[in-house]
């Protein structure tokens, strides 16, 4: 059935691709219930290609073969309540159509501008909310083949003694690098940087609190790296690293207030038009 579905479902996309759409293309009957391509041209939307494109279509039109069959034995069945299942679509069929009218009204009202002083007013009524479970690390990375040339002044270079070994390192980082990272804006959890080096024997709590810069051989690669600043586990994650969390509950805050806000403008709509008559 997968393979007879995946051939039709094949020439529908060529053609759709190749000439005018013609509306009762049918894709697939069951029990003289009958599925046109139109149906579900809306799942194409976003897949860039035939291939992407047609995997969606198998999956749906095989669910809506399945679902049809289940559907039809069903209906046979004179003990099933049509009338309960009948108020049951009517229901979830209202559910849906609201639901999608509230997010039309969202996307038109949603304001997303955040600026930074509603940042910093979240993040301190909420700090209970930021406590790190683990060290987060401003750090300079470099993973460097035993064969490079002038390890001998990357050595000292990724220390950042002086104000010029940045712009060296990041030079030699461009030509020999395997990794490298340096970004002195942005706070990352250690144990995320820990999966790229290979620290066996390193007692992490001593190394990150002292700041300290190691340099390890292990399997014909250099790895240097140097703690630039930390922030405690157990401590508050600082306000620039939970930015974007503090973006999404801002955002979803406003969201459920704009859900609240259609119900009542809707209702009040009604009322004013006296459309509500309660015998």
């Amino acid at each position: 059935m997968y393979k007879l579905i995946t051939i039709i479902i094949s020439l529908f996309l060529v053609q759709s691709c190749t000439s005018s759409e013609k509306k009762g293309d049918v894709v697939a009957e069951v029990y003289g219930e009958k599925l046109v391509r139109t149906d579900f041209d809306y799942l194409f939307d976003g897949y860039e290609t035939i291939q992407d494109s047609l995997e969606i279509a198998n999956r749906f039109v095989t669910k809506w073969s399945e679902e049809q069959v289940l559907a039809f034995s069903a209906k046979q069945n004179v003990e099933v309540d049509k009338n309960k299942i009948a108020l049951k679509v009517k229901q979830f069929e209202n559910t849906l159509l609201i639901h999608e009218n509230e997010n039309l009204y969202i996307k038109s009202n949603l304001d997303t501008l955040i600026d930074n002083s509603e940042y910093i007013s979240y993040y301190d009524l909420h700090k209970a909310d930021f406590q790190l479970n683990d060290y987060l690390v401003k750090v300079i990375y470099l993973k460097v083949s035993s064969d490079a040339p002038d390890l001998n002044l990357v050595d000292n270079w990724y220390k950042l003694n002086k104000d010029e070994d940045l712009a060296k390192i990041e030079e030699f980082a461009k030509k020999y690098a395997k990794n490298f990272y340096y970004d002195i804006d942005n706070w990352m959890y250690f144990d995320q940087l820990a999966k790229e080096i290979p620290l066996k024997d390193l007692n992490k709590d001593r190394f990150i609190t002292r700041k300290r810069n190691v340099k390890i051989d292990e399997n014909d690669y250099f790895y240097y790296l140097n703690v630039l600043d930390y922030k405690l586990k157990n401590s508050v994650s600082p306000l620039e690293f939970e930015k974007e969390n503090i973006k999404r509950r801002i955002l979803n805050s406003r969201i459920k207030v704009l859900r609240e806000q259609y119900k009542v403008e809707t209702l009040q709509k009604a009322k004013n038009e006296k459309a509500i008559k309660l015998y």
